[in-house]
């Protein structure tokens, strides 16, 4: 996940203001009826129905009796639109219209559980997973009591005949990652996907991939292995070639003209087209102090979330309008949401998340001397932060990259020696096993600790293209992120914030 030099995806968007709205062989196309019967109807009707009489008609309405709702509502938001949407004829935008639909639909029925999809669950022992533990019962011990789940020996991670690989092993619970196995087209892995569990990035991969393969067919989604490597649900990015860049995965070449949103949008207008990535962010603070909460960890005593807690984030697909006009937004666990109810639910799992300690005195009636964390200005600290245009990627160009695949830590050096070390950086212990540093860098971080690049993995809940990390060293879990905020990718010379929690 590091690299040497730091890459901005979203400045690729360029200046916003340059070129905006929808555009067919270089021709601006508005809400005018002309561009509508000349080139706007040949995309929006399908070749099926272009043959009936009402698609030759003079009069609007009734050509439009033979175009679906979200199509219309698709193409009408890329007219009126603050990014450009070019395409060289009515076909290419009629694609792209299925491909949007695709992924629309693919995560409706993650979020309504035709596909079942979920997220990990390490209190009650449900692993990250992907289309193998058939029978999720046999995660349970006989007798078990609540909140001590077991995997058992006869549920293996992997089963032989899978199409997946979970990395880093095949043993492990941690890393949210899966790999395309060598010997299975990507049109086939996809129909071995269920059961998933692991977190929101993932399921947007997962629907992203899906939606190609409904939208666009198995010829296309089969293409992107020769350009891109196998495919990944879980990681936005995976290392390259020593000294390069992480590399994009295949899922995360769909996300074009990926940007910062205006910090000054108007909360709950239209801010993109359906079938949009969208990122919708939690209050900045809340990975550090998820670590004492969250549900994603195996839990002790007061800390159930070792891996940093699971709503510092939602990665979602902006799905549409409802018949009032209000936006609504999907991700995995938030289904059909407004912006209002997006920034409601994860104002609550901030609270929950960040104030263990004080739930769990408050609900024994213990009087407490712990202040409660909050969102102060959920209007300003709870928002969307980053968007991408749904596209196809370009094949032109891309050949298969140098993948160095993700691995877990060894444990080379033990408790003892770990908190040793990160005293000697100056860590101070700010609570019951945990440490923190103002600033250090990271290849200071790096070498003390025997930590190699490859061993560092995206958050929980990541936008494509954070600049924060966590790594695992036996019983101590690391959240690492960057002093400077805009950075995009880390690299050993960054300066970092570190915060170090010892489960022993």
């Amino acid at each position: 996940m590091l690299m040497s030099e730091n890459t901005d995806m979203r400045a690729k968007v360029g200046k916003l203001t340059e070129k905006k709205g929808l555009w067919i062989d270089d021709k601006s196309i508005d809400h005018s009826a002309q561009d509508f019967q000349s080139v706007l109807k040949y995309a929006l009707v399908v070749e099926g129905k272009q043959i009936r009489p009402a698609f030759r008609s003079d009069d609007i309405a009734e050509v439009m009796t033979l175009v679906d709702d979200l199509d219309i509502e698709i193409a009408l938001a890329m007219i009126n639109d603050y990014l450009p949407h070019e395409f060289e004829n009515p076909k290419q935008l009629a694609d792209n219209i299925a491909l949007r639909k695709g992924v629309i639909a693919a995560m409706k029925d993650l979020c309504s559980g035709r596909i079942d999809g979920d997220y990990v669950e390490a209190a009650i022992g449900v692993p990250p997973t992907l289309g193998y533990l058939r029978n999720l019962e046999v995660l349970f011990a006989s007798g078990a009591k609540t909140g001590e789940g077991i995997l058992t020996t006869e549920a293996p991670f992997a089963a032989p005949k899978s199409s997946w690989m979970h990395l880093p092993d095949d043993a492990s619970w941690a890393g949210y990652t899966f790999m395309q196995k060598s010997d299975v087209p990507l049109s086939e892995a996809l129909h071995d996907v269920t059961p998933f569990r692991g977190e929101c990035a993932g399921a947007l991969q997962l629907s992203i991939l899906t939606g190609c393969l409904n939208g666009l067919g198995a010829e296309k989604v089969d293409a992107l292995r020769d350009h891109f490597g196998p495919a990944f649900i879980g990681a936005w990015r995976v290392a390259g070639a020593p000294d390069t860049p992480p590399e994009r995965t295949a899922a995360s070449q769909f996300l074009s003209q990926l940007h910062d949103i205006s910090t000054d949008y108007v909360r709950g207008a239209t801010i993109a087209v359906p079938g949009d990535y969208l990122y919708f962010k939690n209050k900045d603070d809340y990975a550090t102090r998820a670590q004492m909460g969250g549900w994603l960890g195996d839990p002790k005593d007061d800390r159930r979330g070792s891996w940093h807690g699971g709503w510092q984030g939602e990665n979602c697909i902006y799905m549409g309008k409802d018949a009032l006009g209000d936006p609504h937004y999907s991700g995995m666990g938030l289904a059909w949401k407004t912006e209002f109810a997006l920034r409601m639910f994860l104002g609550n799992a901030y609270f929950t998340d960040a104030n263990c300690i004080y739930m769990k005195q408050r609900r024994a009636g213990q009087i407490t001397d712990v202040d409660p964390v909050i969102v102060e200005h959920p209007h300003d600290q709870v928002r969307f932060t980053r968007r991408a245009v749904m596209r196809y990627p370009d094949l032109t160009d891309a050949t298969p990259p140098d993948f160095r695949l993700p691995k877990g830590n060894t444990a080379r050096l033990c408790n003892g020696n770990v908190r040793e070390r990160l005293e000697k950086m100056g860590f101070t212990r700010v609570s019951a096993g945990v440490y923190q540093v103002g600033a250090v860098k990271l290849k200071k971080l790096m070498d003390a600790l025997h930590i190699e690049d490859t061993e560092m993995q995206q958050v929980p809940s990541a936008a494509p293209d954070d600049a924060e990390l966590t790594v695992s060293l036996g019983q101590w879990s690391l959240h690492i992120a960057a002093v400077d905020r805009p950075i995009q990718n880390l690299t050993s010379g960054d300066m970092v914030h570190v915060q170090a929690v010892d489960s022993s």
